[in-house]
This record gives C-alpha cells, structure tokens and sequence, in this order.
C-alpha cells in the first residue's frame, strides 16, 4: 500500500479532484488510469527538470508548480470540464491542481518512475477503499 498516496486521498477535496480528473473523458478515449497515468507523464514535458525531478526524488523537497503549467499541461478544455464536475470554478480548479500535482507524482512514483496505469488504478482503488474502512458511520475519519 502506499502511505503517501493514501495520505493524499484521505483529504475528501483531493479525492475528488483526482478522481475528477481521472474522469474527465479526452477525445482519446484512453481508459481512466491510462489518461491520468499520461497526464502525470506529461508532466516532464510541461515543467521544468528540477521541478520534476523533485517530485520523483524520495529526499528533495516538492518544488511548485505554476498555475500557467498546469494550464499547458491539462489545457483550458479539460480544466472547464473539472471544474463542471467539481461546480468549482475553472480558477479554483487549476489552483487545486497546482497544490496536488506535485504531490501526486510523488506519491505514484517510488524509486523515482511513475507507476503504470495498471499498477496506478490498483493503488488508487486500495487507497481508497482503505479510506472508506476507516471513515466513521457518518463519514468522518476516526482518529
């Protein structure tokens, strides 16, 4: 199981964009997992070397990404339909995405190289079900 994707999703905000993401259909057609497995990947191609590459390393600190780098990476089209699925606004959208994304990497990448998409939806759903185990009976996470 991998504590750090886990960690992540067991923010109810953070679940829901990434499974937003993971659902917002390209015209690729592209299972779930692949297209968020490609948008990860793409990631390298959008940011800088350091940028990224702080976000495969398990010993440097996650460095920023910026708005107008989530915006070439996910493109003004996918962003309104997150932000349609979410009833957030598209600016609220792509600051989530700039506070997620690197984290996101991170948590999918151990030993520095992103998951495959197989591996990558089987994390997610143990993340999540692992989460739903530990929520209350009304929701809440017990602590």
């Amino acid at each position: 199981m991998n504590d750090k994707l886990s960690t992540l999703l067991d923010d109810p905000e953070v679940r829901e964009l990434i499974f937003a993401m993971a659902s917002v259909t390209p015209p690729s057609g592209a299972p779930v997992a692949s297209r968020l497995h490609a948008v990860l990947l793409y990631l390298a191609e959008t940011t800088t070397k350091e940028q990224y590459g702080s976000w495969l390393s398990e010993d440097a600190v996650n460095k920023a990404i910026t708005v107008e780098q989530v915006r070439t990476t996910i493109g003004d089209s996918a962003i309104d339909d997150l932000a349609q699925l979410m009833s957030a606004s598209p600016g609220i959208v792509v600051w989530q995405l700039a506070a997620v994304l690197p984290d996101l990497v991170d948590a999918v990448s151990p030993g520095g190289q992103v998951v495959d998409p197989d591996r990558l939806a089987r994390e997610i759903a143990e993340a999540s079900a692992d989460d739903d185990r530990s929520a209350g009976s009304f929701g809440s996470r017990v602590h």
